[in-house]
């Protein structure tokens, strides 16, 4: 029997037909993790133990794909798995339990359709609808040729599963999305890093030095921005003045905008400057690396203009 004879949109659809009982997995705990990995185990034995053709040829990752949802469709299912939460989970472990749709996605900056659509310059407008169908493609290319398959509907569910259940485990270390902006307009709330201590500010630096340790240099600045917003207990982040001192401390140590900033004299030479080096410009950022400076390394001489202690 081929794959081929499995109606793959047919099960697929069927599958998703009730995914408005979702519940966004907030209803699983790690107990019905942990059951629905030992029913997979089981069912792996029955499937090797009870059906000599599966002895004959490896199983590709279509092919378990496409098997899982004809299982998970059976109108008996209920019986051995209740929900809907715990079928999309069973899915996700068979089919791709390293969460590969998921943390490609990441790493591409996608802009969304109303995103583009605001852009007033039509040119401009059409080369970036181009651009987010070419990195759309690639994308479905890449995920294809890891797990064999591509089913965008299990992206959303794939990005749910992570964060309830590996969030605070595993740091996400390859991200290409632009949220630094939005992270950044907090910075308007936060007057001064006085709140944070000496000891504190030493323990900061430590956890920002495993931090870079961990991530590569590429994209280091949405790396940070991801990280903060969404895995800051697993960093141990604990005010939004600690967040905002360790996004400088893994993206700019050195305050090099601030440099670059007291070395200019004219603000577009500052943006244009900082963008060539660090690839964004912020001016939200600026504000925030002067009163780092004044409260953690106040004699530390930037440029010339530097007023020191």
């Amino acid at each position: 029997m081929s794959s081929g004879f499995i109606p793959i949109e047919h099960y697929r659809t069927k599958f998703y037909q009730k995914e408005k009982q979702s519940k966004r997995f907030q209803d699983m705990s790690e107990e019905q993790l942990v059951e629905i990995a030992k029913k997979i185990y089981r069912k792996k034995e029955i499937t090797q133990e009870n059906n000599s053709y599966y002895h004959q040829r490896s199983i590709s990752k279509l092919d378990r794909y496409q098997r899982t949802l004809l299982y998970l469709t059976n109108p008996n299912i209920h019986m051995d798995i209740k929900t809907f939460d715990e079928r999309l989970a069973y899915l996700i472990m068979v089919a791709d339990p390293e969460l590969i749709t998921f943390k490609e996605y990441l790493k591409r900056n996608i802009m969304s359709i109303q995103q583009i659509s605001r852009i007033e310059d039509e040119a401009e407008r059409e080369r970036l609808f181009t651009e987010r169908s070419q990195t759309l493609n690639e994308f479905e290319t890449t995920v294809r040729e890891q797990i064999g398959f591509f089913d965008v509907r299990l992206l959303k569910y794939e990005e749910l599963f992570f964060k309830r259940f590996y969030n605070e485990r595993e740091l996400i270390t390859e991200v290409g999305q632009n949220n630094e902006d939005n992270f950044l307009l907090y910075s308007v709330l936060v007057n001064s890093f006085d709140s944070i201590s000496d000891q504190r500010y030493e323990e900061l630096v430590e956890k920002a030095q495993t931090w870079l340790s961990l991530v590569p240099d590429k994209h280091r600045t949405k790396v940070a921005t991801y990280s903060i917003t969404n895995q800051k207990k697993l960093l141990g982040l604990n005010t939004m003045t600690e967040q905002l001192a360790f996004f400088i401390l893994v993206t700019d140590p050195n305050l090099d905008m601030l440099r670059i900033y007291e070395e200019e004299s004219m603000m577009p030479n500052v943006e244009e400057r900082i963008i060539e080096a660090f690839g964004y410009y912020n001016k939200e950022l600026l504000s925030l690396e002067k009163k780092f400076h004044t409260r953690f390394c106040p004699d530390k001489k930037l440029s010339i203009w530097t007023e020191t202690k």
